[in-house]
């Protein structure tokens, strides 16, 4: 073999262990790239585990949505129930609110703080002995605030040309027709001052329509869990827990504006208007 035969034989078994070393390192590559793809997938898969937290308990993972009202269970119960159906109910009562609260008072103005004060007292102890007089007491009213503010002279807010006192009062009535009654009274007798009415629930009524509510809520979860089991043909078993929740309802304040010298020339009405309490349960059944 000449000189030219082993070059060209020594340049070909080159070029084929460079293409050798080319294919091995590819093959690493792709083979990193499947191993970091699958750990980077592992990771954020979603939890569908459960854990033992403490002994006969289990813990639910934190991806399961507080709303479903169940994060602890029994696991005891777990294997003697068997399998859940988780629902929920809503549930709604409203009714005409039965206790309204009025915000009245007087301002005066005098030379002096005294004269100021003197004058709001002779007119606020007018204005609750008349509402007095329409069935209400002194335990139905109570002292909101009491300011005395220094007047200034126009143009000069260095120089004081007098006082102001602003007395609040809140009245309560448990009677909602006498609220018109109770802002004509008091403006009749001195108060220059309505800042509004707000309307409520009684405690005895928030009770009897919260129960009403319940019972709505509870017969809709019944409802919807049979329906599921009739569909899936399954069978009922029992309750396995149930959680609730439950939302106040909103009190609405109405502002009150009048016109002092025709304040009692019509008689005031006042429309309350409807208040509800909404109950959320959710109750998981066993079934067979």
């Amino acid at each position: 073999m000449d000189l030219l035969d082993c070059e060209i034989h020594y340049c070909f078994g080159e070029k084929e262990l460079n293409q050798k070393r080319y294919r091995l390192t590819l093959l690493l590559l792709v083979f990193a790239v499947i191993i970091s793809t699958s750990v980077a997938a592992l990771h954020y898969l979603p939890s569908t585990y459960v854990s033992v937290e403490e002994p006969g308990h289990i813990q639910f993972p934190s991806g399961i949505p507080s709303v479903l009202g169940i994060n602890r269970i029994s696991a005891t119960g777990l294997q003697q129930e068997g399998k859940t159906i988780l629902v929920s109910g809503s549930g709604t009562a409203s009714e005409q609110a039965d206790e309204a609260t009025v915000i009245l008072g007087v301002q005066t103005e005098g030379e002096t703080a005294s004269e100021a004060s003197r004058q709001n007292a002779e007119l606020m102890t007018s204005v609750i002995n008349a509402i007095k007089n329409l069935g209400l007491t002194e335990e139905d009213m109570k002292t909101v605030s009491y300011s005395i503010y220094p007047v200034y002279s126009k143009g000069d807010y260095t120089q004081i040309v007098g006082y102001r006192v602003i007395n609040m009062i809140s009245v309560k009535a448990t009677d909602i027709n006498l609220v018109g009654a109770v802002i004509d009274t008091a403006t009749e007798n001195g108060a220059n001052r309505i800042q509004g009415v707000s309307f409520r629930l009684s405690s005895e009524k928030w009770e009897e329509l919260k129960r009403q509510a319940y019972l709505v809520a509870l017969r809709d979860a019944e409802s919807k869990a049979s329906l599921i089991a009739e569909t899936l043909g399954l069978t009922i078993t029992g309750v396995y827990s149930v959680s609730e929740s439950i939302y106040q309802p909103y009190q609405p304040y109405y502002e009150y504006r009048f016109d002092i010298a025709g304040a009692a020339s019509t008689p005031t009405s006042i429309l309350e208007g409807k208040l509800s309490v909404s109950v959320t349960v959710q109750i998981a059944y066993s079934f067979e």
